[in-house]
């Protein structure tokens, strides 16, 4: 974990919904770069024992995207969901969805990323139909995953910024 920028994350009581923030050490170009294209998703996208494969990533709306994780066990989950608005580089709108578990519920996620003195605000907002549905997600171990991404995709921001 990054102890001194640590992923934030908030489970509104009366609200179903999710919110993380984050500030991430990469200006917001860089940070969309990183966010949209294939051979960066792979190297941040889930836990660091899980190894991830980008199926279909088109970043316009109406796109979809499809990503798969194999777990050390060998285990595969597939993410799936489409882009509902994209304004590079400064928010993501899609739906979220995994095949097996959730495909019957609705879920949007609201990424937006914003420019501070050379760093970028990262603000997610996932969006459930009920309460039920979001402590469901909770429960999942969503929590840890999110976190350990984010520590990845920090690492892979400092790659790309020394390249």
């Amino acid at each position: 974990m990054n102890a001194l920028n640590p992923l934030k994350v908030e489970t509104p009581a009366d609200e179903p919904i999710i919110i993380m923030t984050r500030i991430l050490n990469a200006p917001r170009a860089l940070v969309w770069k990183a966010w949209t294209e294939p051979e960066h998703i792979v190297r941040w996208w889930g836990p660091r024992s899980y190894t991830t494969k980008v199926i279909k990533q088109d970043v316009r709306v109406g796109g979809e995207w499809r990503y798969q994780q194999e777990t050390p066990g060998g285990d595969a989950y597939v993410f799936v969901g489409k882009f509902l608005e994209v304004v590079e580089p400064e928010k993501l709108v899609n739906t979220f969805g995994v095949e097996g578990m959730f495909e019957d519920k609705t879920l949007v996620e609201t990424h937006t990323f914003e420019e501070r003195d050379g760093k970028t605000f990262y603000k997610s907002v996932s969006r459930f139909d009920t309460v039920e549905d979001r402590d469901g997600m909770v429960a999942s171990g969503m929590e840890g995953g999110a976190r350990e991404s984010m520590d990845k995709l920090e690492e892979l921001l400092a790659d790309l910024q020394q390249a």
